[in-house]
């Protein structure tokens, strides 16, 4: 088999091949409604110590630590809230009342919910998007593969799809 995925980056793992970058996107704050925050146009980072952060568990802690920072660029510590290992939860917990969750801007279109607000982050860098897969399966036709993805991707990126 010649298993390839899209994932949510950054992955460095032994024996994985990181292959390009297909696609990138803003990155949000998902905030409960009756939040201040809820009321802005764009949240920044320094703003992620003003409230808890509802955290993801089960990835590896480079990714953890590059999606949920403990300190703001200026140094302010940021106050952890619940984790869990399901997004669903995360959106609860953040409709409860409980924090605000960091991620792609595209999560509005999919996980819309009347108790939260998809923030912009004005500052943020952008969510990546890249394939992988082992090393053991770096064969031609998996290169030619991928081939075909990236052109596919870049010119989708040109259509404006």
């Amino acid at each position: 088999t010649h298993d390839i995925e899209l994932v949510e980056l950054p992955i460095d793992e032994p024996d994985i091949v990181n292959g390009p970058v297909l696609f990138s996107e803003p990155r949000a704050l998902v905030v409960p409604r009756s939040h201040p925050f809820a009321q802005r146009d764009t949240v920044s980072l320094e703003d992620l110590s003003e409230a808890p952060l509802i955290t993801v568990t089960g990835q590896p802690q480079y990714f953890l630590d590059h999606h949920y920072p403990h300190r703001t660029p200026k140094g302010r510590l940021i106050p952890r809230g619940p984790s869990t290992t399901a997004w669903q939860e995360v959106l609860a917990l953040v409709g409860a009342g409980k924090g605000v969750s960091p991620t792609c801007a595209r999560a509005a279109q999919y996980y819309s919910r009347p108790d939260v607000v998809y923030v912009p982050f004005s500052d943020a860098p952008l969510v990546e998007y890249g394939l992988l897969w082992a090393a053991t399966n770096s064969t031609p036709k998996v290169q030619a593969f991928i081939e075909v993805l990236v052109e596919t991707a870049r010119s989708s990126a040109l259509a404006g799809l």
